[in-house]
C-alpha cells in the first residue's frame, strides 16, 4: 500500500485500507447513509477493538483517501496479504450490510462488492454465501 498522507500517518495501515474500502462501498449509490456509517463505525469498532471517537477518526482519515484517488488494488490486495480468510468474510459480509441498508441492491453496489471480494481472494460462492448471510441477517 502507498504511504500513507501525513493526516492519515498515525492509523494503522490495515485499518486505514479496511475503512477506506468499506467507505468507497457506503457511496457506491451515491450515498453515504446514517444506516450504512453505523454498518461501517460498528465493524471498525468490532475489528479493530476501537472506541468511537476512533473508529470516526480512522473513518474520517479514510474519507481523504477515497477523495484524492481510491486504489482498491492496493488495498485490498494489502488486506489480502495481512488478514485471514475469516476477517476477510466478515469484510464481504459488512460490504452487503452496508449496500443492503437502504432495501435495495443497485447494479453498481453489487458490481463493486463482487469485484472487492474478487480481489480480497474470495471465491464466488464465498462471496454468495457471505450476501446469503446477510440477507437471511435481514430476514430476507
Amino acid at each position: 500500500m502507498a504511504k500513507p498522507a501525513s493526516a492519515q500517518s498515525h492509523h494503522e495501515p490495515l485499518r486505514l485500507a479496511t475503512a477506506a474500502v468499506l467507505l468507497d462501498i457506503a457511496y457506491a449509490d451515491g450515498q453515504f447513509t446514517p444506516s450504512e456509517d453505523g454498518d461501517l463505525v460498528g465493524y471498525l469498532k468490532r475489528a479493530f477493538n476501537l472506541d468511537e471517537p476512533t473508529a470516526r477518526e480512522l473513518v474520517g482519515a479514510a474519507e481523504e483517501i477515497r477523495r484524492e484517488t481510491i486504489d482498491h488494488f492496493a488495498l485490498t490486495n494489502y488486506i489480502r496479504r495481512t488478514t485471514s480468510l475469516d476477517d476477510r468474510i466478515e469484510i464481504v459480509k459488512t460490504m452487503w450490510r452496508m449496500v443492503y441498508s437502504d432495501g435495495r441492491l443497485t447494479d453498481y453496489e453489487s458490481y463493486l462488492v463482487r469485484k472487492l471480494a474478487d480481489l480480497l481472494g474470495l471465491e464466488h460462492h464465498v462471496m454468495i454465501d457471505a450476501k446469503v448471510a446477510v440477507l437471511d441477517e435481514r430476514g430476507r
